[in-house]
């Protein structure tokens, strides 16, 4: 029985595979190339003295190359010393990650502490701001009220004499009869004087002073001597009475009282000078030795 045969005996050579081709042909340049194509270069152009060298018959600019290199070996550099620190930074902060998310951590829980104290003193302040409002509300209350009874009590001070009184008004001055005059001989009592004064209250006068003497409802008036006293402080002739009032009905409706008719006969009769003059404002002092110590409204009639 023959055997087929394939033209190539069992100990002939395969052909060399395409990677085994490489490997060749890589070994072949290696071999007849033993000098880096880059030193080749610049070894020539040193030894040429041109600006350029030929390499495998092609002409290759000498510095274009060496600044190529260069930048070549500078940009690897760079890249290398870039990737070295990104790579410690990485590290670094690999390490530093548990230390951050605990810090973090506890910054999240103090703005959330600050947050929650913030929102109560929040709440305190509305309500203390209502305090205040409620308590502004009371004190205007309170000064509204004090006003009232500021104003009252100045009505009241007035009409008791306290304290003094400006407003328009009448002066009547009234004096002895003159001695050649009719009917002299006319002398002012100390009656004629208490029923002038009654008259005035009743024709309207709010507040009354004889020769700067503040009359109240505890006045006296009378004779101590041979003079006429207001609570004991004697007075001279002429007799001036200062009235605060209605100045256009005041001196008319005191005519019409019985203590005006009175004093028009010591007039007529008598020969007792009575002299009337208006002015748009009076001021009548008030009583230093009275105080007010308590009052009430009086009845309506």
């Amino acid at each position: 029985m023959s055997s087929l045969s394939s033209g190539r005996g069992p100990d002939a050579p395969h052909p060399p595979s395409d990677q085994e081709g490489r490997y060749v042909s890589l070994l072949t340049q290696v071999m007849s190339q033993p000098l880096d194509r880059d030193y080749q270069v610049v070894a020539q152009r040193r030894a040429r003295g041109a600006a350029g060298s030929v390499v495998e018959g092609a002409s290759i600019p000498a510095d274009d190359e060496v600044k190529q290199r260069s930048l070549s070996i500078t940009t690897i550099a760079a890249l290398a010393v870039f990737g070295v620190m990104v790579g410690v930074s990485a590290l670094q902060t690999e390490r530093d990650a548990p230390v951050v998310r605990a810090e973090r951590s506890e910054l999240i829980e103090q703005i959330r502490e600050r947050q929650s104290a913030f929102a109560a003193l929040q709440g305190d302040l509305n309500d203390l701001t209502d305090d205040v409002t409620e308590l502004q509300a009371e004190v205007a209350g309170d000064v509204q009220g004090l006003g009232t009874v500021t104003r009252r009590l100045d009505d009241l001070g007035v009409a008791a004499g306290t304290v003094s009184a400006v407003g328009p008004g009448i002066t009547i001055t009234v004096d002895d009869a003159a001695p050649a005059s009719p009917g002299s001989g006319g002398v002012i009592l100390a009656s004629d004087l208490r029923l002038l004064v009654n008259g005035l209250w009743e024709a309207g006068a709010e507040a009354i002073a004889i020769d700067g003497h503040r009359l109240t409802s505890l006045t006296a008036i009378r004779f101590a001597g041979e003079a006429i006293t207001v609570d004991y402080r004697s007075l001279t002739t002429p007799y001036v009475v200062t009235v605060i009032g209605d100045v256009d009905t005041l001196a008319a409706r005191f005519n019409e009282t019985d203590a005006g008719q009175a004093w028009i006969a010591l007039e007529v009769n008598f020969g007792i000078g009575f002299a009337v003059t208006s002015s748009d404002e009076l001021e009548v002092p008030g009583d230093p030795q009275e105080r007010l110590r308590h009052a009430r409204p009086r009845e309506a009639e």
